[in-house]
């Protein structure tokens, strides 16, 4: 009598497949000031520090200076990225649009730093 045997690999194969699936609906966690630091040590931290200058008073390389803002005013305003000067430049609804002078910050790079805003800025996972 013939017998059906499942491969080996039809296991692993079948976990693989599922697990996609598994993490789908649980809710990532915020990003925190080390993911959104990262982005603009690489994007905005030549015109946006204390070794560059911090053009117009806006320093991004710091937690703390990020929060304080430019000479014109804070940049970030807690839960409102959509009134965020920093969202409004990096999305180029306010002039200059932000990074000046370079291609525009990749729309995954964007959503983290909203998502960010949107979470109340923390600095570490789930603490401000």
């Amino acid at each position: 009598m013939w017998r059906r045997t499942i491969p080996a690999c039809c296991p692993v194969l079948i976990v693989a497949l599922l697990a996609p699936l598994a993490a789908y609906g649980e809710e990532r966690p915020s990003p925190d000031w080390s993911d959104v630091s990262a982005i603009f040590e690489e994007r905005c931290v030549m015109c946006h520090s204390v070794d560059a200058g911090a053009s117009r008073g806006l320093r991004l390389d710091d937690y703390d200076a990020a929060l304080a803002g430019s000479d014109r005013g804070p940049v970030l305003l807690s839960g409102d990225a959509a009134r965020s000067e920093l969202m409004r430049r990096l999305l180029g609804e306010s002039t200059p649009r932000m990074p000046f002078l370079s291609r525009a910050l990749p729309d995954d790079q964007i959503a983290v730093i909203e998502a960010w805003i949107i979470a109340g800025m923390p600095d570490e996972r789930g603490s401000r």
